[in-house]
């Protein structure tokens, strides 16, 4: 009885997309697009005078995504300080280098759909986030956990992007880590 529950539990897990904290996400949700407005080159990001934060994520995690969306709407009602938003909601079987996106914030997935977001990320030159903090060592930019107290994690490896610029007091704040330290 016991193995025919730990199988049910391992199959809803499989069926219904990875498991998220929720607090977590919160919390992401309203620093990340902070985050992005420390950027010095935030104007060559807009997107017909518009913010596009993209949210990435498997097809399981629509409604993780949608959650997040709906999140972050009611938090900043429309505006990132002075810049108008639109959050779309992109699944990695459609993510290209034509999707419209002034930053990525990427969910749990596969590696090669995090290589594939970090990759289309650096070409387009905007900021990445990731929910999760293994998944920096493949090329996205930022990632924060809760441990003791909130920590914000940057991959030093990816810093020197040309269109990105980040003053002292963001970088004074992070935890530099690079692929080989995840």
């Amino acid at each position: 009885m016991i193995r025919v529950l730990l199988f049910y539990f391992l199959l809803v897990q499989l069926l219904f997309g990875y498991n998220y904290d929720d607090l977590l996400l919160k919390a992401q949700a309203s620093i990340f697009p902070k985050i992005m407005l420390l950027d010095k080159k935030i104007e060559n990001k807009l997107v017909k005078n518009k913010i596009i934060y993209t949210i990435v994520y498997d097809g399981s995690d629509y409604q993780t995504a949608l959650h997040v969306k709906k999140y972050i709407e009611t938090t900043f009602k429309g505006r990132f300080d002075k810049y108008p938003y639109e959050i779309h909601l992109v699944d990695f079987s459609h993510l290209s280098t034509d999707t419209k996106a002034s930053a990525f914030y990427v969910l749990k997935s596969s590696t090669k759909n995090i290589q594939k977001a970090a990759k289309i990320a650096y070409e387009k030159r905007i900021i990445s986030f990731s929910y999760d903090i293994n998944n920096l060592k493949y090329g996205l930019l930022f990632s924060l956990i809760i441990e003791n107290s909130t920590v914000l994690y940057l991959n030093k490896e990816y810093l020197h992007i040309k269109n990105i610029d980040f003053g002292d007091f963001l970088l004074q704040m992070v935890k530099f880590i690079d692929k080989n330290s995840i």
